[in-house]
């Protein structure tokens, strides 16, 4: 229910091109909350300020015509929690931002772009510190369903990019390829993965590749075959000298169970 303020007076700046309206509202569970609404005649952005009942701000509510924003606030510490943002594009689809925030200075980021018919086009998440980018994904969507994800993880310290991961989807739950990428302190890459998946199941292939640090040449490969149940059943390892040349390579097979059934070693 709704009621007048009475005593209830924040501060607030006075405009001749703002109109102002004070309200205090009691829910279901007896909590009281006040409201103040000022409307710009310039700009008809609306805005909403909610107080507690000991008068402390705890969320910010804007309003356009073709955004919104909430902020919700700690009432005792004034620290932001969360910033909710809707924007309409001028293509008919809408952007969500969700940003919210942690203790030691983190915050997580979620942007959503929906089209006009309501399917999902983007999501892009980004998790920081303070103003330094640790982590940022974005996946692409078609008719609603993820198609490719391309996600970085970043040093904190130095800035530099760790690790490259690519992932290619069957659908919302269940990937068809993955591919990460591995980078030293120079940005030359030390390590490649690749993961082939069963349709709706476990991995089928996986490969992994490991560079000499200096040459940035390949120095060893593994590839490793599974079956439908996720049992290993072939596993191929060749090492390479810095010059490029193979060293070695050996080949071992397994049985439906994972038992070894046959293999070979050469060295070269």
């Amino acid at each position: 229910m709704s009621s007048s303020l009475g005593d209830f007076t924040p501060a607030v700046a006075s405009s001749k091109d703002e109109s102002l309206k004070l309200e205090a509202h009691t829910d279901a569970a007896g909590v009281t909350t006040y409201q103040l609404r000022t409307r710009d005649t310039k700009t008809q952005i609306e805005t909403e300020k909610t107080f507690d009942s000991e008068q402390r701000l705890i969320r910010i509510v804007k309003h356009s015509s073709a955004s919104q924003s909430e902020t919700e606030l700690d009432p005792v510490s004034g620290s932001t929690l969360r910033i909710t943002e809707h924007n309409a594009l001028p293509d008919g689809s809408t952007l969500t931002k969700a940003t919210i925030y942690r203790e030691g200075n983190q915050s997580n980021e979620s942007v959503v772009v929906i089209s006009a018919e309501g399917e999902v086009i983007r999501r892009v998440e980004r998790q920081m510190v303070g103003m330094h980018t640790v982590f940022q994904g974005q996946t692409e969507y078609q008719g609603g369903s993820p198609q490719t994800s391309v996600n970085h993880y970043v040093d904190i310290t130095s800035g530099r990019l760790l690790r490259r991961e690519q992932i290619q989807w069957f659908d919302s739950k269940h990937r068809s390829a993955t591919e990460n990428l591995y980078f030293d302190e120079a940005g030359y890459v030390t390590r490649f993965t690749k993961t082939l998946f069963h349709s709706g199941a476990g991995a089928f292939l996986e490969e992994s590749q490991e560079f000499y640090t200096a040459s940035n040449n390949l120095e060893r490969r593994e590839l490793c075959v599974y079956n439908a149940q996720g049992v290993r059943t072939c596993v191929d390892v060749v090492e390479y000298a810095d010059d490029g040349e193979i060293i070695e390579r050996m080949s071992q097979f397994f049985d439906e169970h994972g038992n070894p059934v046959g293999g070979n070693s050469s060295e070269f």
